[in-house]
């Protein structure tokens, strides 16, 4: 292993331990079992029911984009488990390029095709981000948090226009950084190496497939399913929120939905981090304290619940995503990408 990746290991490993020690000093230990011994058994049945139409959504999604390619279900919700765990184990969310490395090593997809998708898909996850930070921040009202306020309004409008600019004109945008890529290649001397060559031919490929799918006129369907994708993730987590709080007199009246699509957004935002803690523990229980803190949130509470939600999620999908692995790994998997169980 480079030495680079020992000490990144390292560092995160460090910042795990320190957010994670300071955090359990702000509470009582005890209290923190007592929530988990609570569990509200409905309401968490409920959750996982939720975050696995999460992921249908989002295999379907998947599936739809790869037309006129096939995959069978039962594949592509393998990708889709795999891809959710490790979309946390690694910082700025590099985890979800193991799309693919799966669709195209273990399942036999071209290249071209898994990385248009992947992109397609990427962009259509953070156009659909801003809608429910605008709606929840106009429901809980503004000024009334720290967090709805009209700086926050004003960022999350830029921000979804940015996207839906991207999104707009991104074969115009993706053939601008082919030819910066190819002017890179030539001006420090490497454009006829063997990999410069392949690796041109390879975003130039994956431009034709973004085209094409663009062609197809389903951007549309794309964006209520991706809606429907980020619905059904908020949900489920605020599912999870009411399932360890209940013990504390929260009721599905008095707990906020639309602030828990902000303490979320919060706590996501540190999955763009270049350095953060071992599979995002300490950084993103930080960030969902914070957030809730900052909308006036029992500080112990907001501790507690984002120490819960983060891992019992990680669990959820680490379970799923190695069982996903398991599978895949099988000799006859690679042979038939259409394999169906």
């Amino acid at each position: 292993m480079p030495k680079r990746n020992i000490f990144y290991i390292f560092l995160s490993f460090i910042v795990s331990v320190i957010l994670i020690w300071f955090l359990l000093s702000q509470i009582e230990i005890k209290d923190l079992f007592e929530i988990f011994s609570k569990i509200y058994y409905p309401a968490f049945l409920a959750f996982v029911v939720i975050a696995l139409t999460s992921a249908l959504l989002r295999s379907w999604r998947y599936k739809w984009l790869l037309q006129p390619s096939s995959i069978s279900w039962g594949n592509i919700f393998l990708v889709t488990f795999v891809r959710n765990l490790f979309v946390d184990l690694f910082p700025a969310r590099i985890g979800s390029l193991s799309y693919i490395y799966i669709l195209n090593r273990r399942l036999n997809f071209s290249f071209e095709a898994a990385t248009s998708t992947f992109v397609v898909s990427f962009v259509f996850d953070f156009l659909t981000l801003s809608p429910f930070l605008i709606f929840s921040i106009f429901f809980i009202g503004l000024g009334n948090t720290a967090l709805s306020s009209i700086s926050l309004l004003v960022i999350s409008t830029i921000f979804f226009f940015l996207v839906f600019i991207i999104l707009w004109k991104i074969t115009q945008l993706s053939v601008s950084m082919l030819k910066i890529y190819r002017l890179f290649l030539k001006a420090i001397r490497l454009k006829e190496k063997k990999w410069a060559k392949i690796s041109t031919e390879k975003i130039r490929l994956t431009i034709e497939d973004i085209k094409q799918i663009k062609k197809r006129k389903i951007y549309w369907h794309i964006f209520f399913l991706s809606l429907g994708i980020r619905l059904a993730k908020y949900g489920s987590l605020y599912l999870l929120l009411f399932s360890l709080l209940k013990s504390n007199g929260f009721s599905i009246k008095t707990l906020s939905f639309c602030k828990t699509i902000l303490g979320t957004t919060g706590a996501e935002m540190t999955g763009a981090l270049p350095i953060k803690g071992i599979a995002g523990f300490g950084t993103w229980e930080s960030a969902w304290a914070l957030t809730f803190k900052l909308m006036n949130f029992e500080p112990s509470l907001a501790i507690m619940s984002g120490i819960g939600i983060h891992l019992i999620t990680n669990l959820f999908e680490y379970f799923l995503g190695i069982i996903s692995i398991i599978i895949l790994a099988f000799p006859y998997i690679k042979k038939a990408k259409h394999i169906r169980f």
